[in-house]
């Protein structure tokens, strides 16, 4: 039996996010490793710009492209204003080659996931990412080796295996509500408890901050925010935060990254005194160029620290001034109103979660960019805005899709008139989209 067009069309765009997921998980993983990073990156962009020209050419026209997209384009050529107050060259075009990049992968990806919704695959991608990148870190998984509280060496690439090991949790958290199999869920667990190891295992403050973000958000946000049943939802929301203070707890007391955590909130640690200080530099320099800052990338040189600024408020402040402030933030503003404005009205307990995972998204991209790293420059994280942005389009487009199913008011004359078949009749069954916001029932129906 041939396939409505509908759903062949969701199928289509479904097969190309998955393609985007795989590049994503290659990328950062094989991509690492230096004898293969330049073939993964290049080849690999190569297959995936291939296939979603294929795809974009008959089905994408310029007024389909978001306006986040936009807003990233005018940033980048709004950074281009400081070419002419530009010291340091090569880190000038290093950083607007990576704004590019956020402005091609924001606009890509989110065209796709509007059109699939498929965010799993990219939770998916973001979970293998975290267990690959813990699995081959330079040292062995064992609980001595967190819980030795006067460690001074960290492993290779902290930071970055932190991050990782963030997203992976928040891909599993992710694909929570997407299966509702015992042993998905054991999996899932599993894969969340190694991204927690490898957070504890990187020692990097601002991934646990993340991480402690996520594990208030989550059970109050989606947990609770996601769920038809709020009376059980609640009662799981506070196991899921007194779980989560004993995870703490444990941290705090046993592990580096606890002593390191402590002395970080004490301003005992001289980078943390350091990093405070960078913002008030950040923000002395923007008060002095408020409208084209000191020039895309030249905090460093121009604050005479060699540093960047380690808040992304202040880097964007002092480098691009108001104009690029804004312009780049109101992709986050937008992102966050659209999902919000989905959430009004009726709507499956699975969508809502959908919506809530996004926008806790959006929240921790913001504090992790305001307390340790600038999410702009940040290929990792480009992808995880594109997504937010990419649902937010999809939660909005479902919202229309469920206005023009819903039947109008029945004519007291004659009952029934004008009712539509609602998304069966469209070929576009409700069930079968993902996380579609089902029509409204026809009451005339007979079944």
């Amino acid at each position: 039996m041939p396939l409505p067009r509908e759903e062949k069309e969701r199928r289509m765009w479904s097969r190309l996010t998955m393609v985007w997921a795989l590049y994503y998980f290659l990328a950062f993983t094989l991509g690492n490793i230096p004898q293969y990073m330049q073939k993964t990156i290049w080849f690999g962009a190569s297959l995936v710009g291939l296939a979603t020209i294929r795809v974009f050419w008959r089905r994408v026209r310029l007024r389909q492209v978001p306006r986040e997209g936009g807003l990233l384009v005018l940033f980048a050529l709004w950074t281009l204003t400081g070419f002419l107050s530009v010291s340091d060259m090569p880190i000038f075009m290093r950083f607007l080659k990576l704004i590019l990049e956020l402005a091609s992968i924001v606009t890509l990806v989110s065209i796709v996931l509007e059109h699939s919704g498929d965010a799993r695959w990219f939770y998916l991608a973001f979970v293998g990412v975290a267990v690959v990148r813990i699995l081959t870190a330079d040292e062995p998984i064992s609980v001595e080796r967190i819980a030795d509280t006067q460690i001074v060496a960290r492993i290779a690439s902290a930071n970055a295996v932190g991050y990782y090991s963030v997203l992976g949790m928040i891909g599993a958290l992710g694909l929570f509500k997407e299966t509702k199999r015992l042993w998905h869920w054991a999996l899932l667990a599993a894969g969340g408890g190694l991204g927690l190891y490898g957070v504890v295992l990187s020692v990097s403050r601002g991934a646990f901050a993340a991480l402690i973000a996520t594990a208030i958000l989550w059970p109050m946000l989606c947990l609770v925010g996601g769920s038809r049943f709020k009376m059980k939802a609640v009662l799981g929301a506070l196991l899921a935060l007194i779980l989560a203070y004993w995870v703490f707890q444990f941290v705090i007391q046993d592990t580096y990254m606890g002593t390191r955590f402590v002395r970080s909130t004490h301003m005992e640690d001289r980078s943390t005194q350091i990093r405070f200080d960078l913002v008030f530099v950040g923000l002395r320099i923007f008060a002095e160029n408020p409208i084209f800052g000191c020039g895309l990338g030249q905090f460093g040189v121009v604050s005479g620290t060699g540093y960047y600024a380690h808040n992304e408020v202040a880097e964007i402040l002092s480098t691009t001034g108001l104009p690029g402030f804004f312009l780049y933030f109101s992709v986050y503003v937008m992102a966050w109103h659209r999902l919000t404005r989905s959430l009004q009205g009726p709507c499956s307990a699975l969508f809502a979660y959908r919506i809530n995972m996004a926008r806790m998204i959006l929240l921790i991209l913001l504090v992790s960019g305001s307390l340790s790293r600038p999410n702009f420059i940040s290929q990792d994280t480009m992808f995880l805005l594109a997504l937010v942005v990419g649902i937010s389009h999809w939660a909005e487009r479902m919202r229309r899709m469920q206005v023009r199913w819903a039947p109008p008011p029945a004519s007291p004359w004659a009952p029934g008139f004008g009712q539509p078949a609602g998304a069966a009749g469209l070929g576009l069954p409700a069930a079968g989209w993902p996380g579609a916001v089902p029509p409204a029932p026809n009451p005339s129906a007979r079944t």
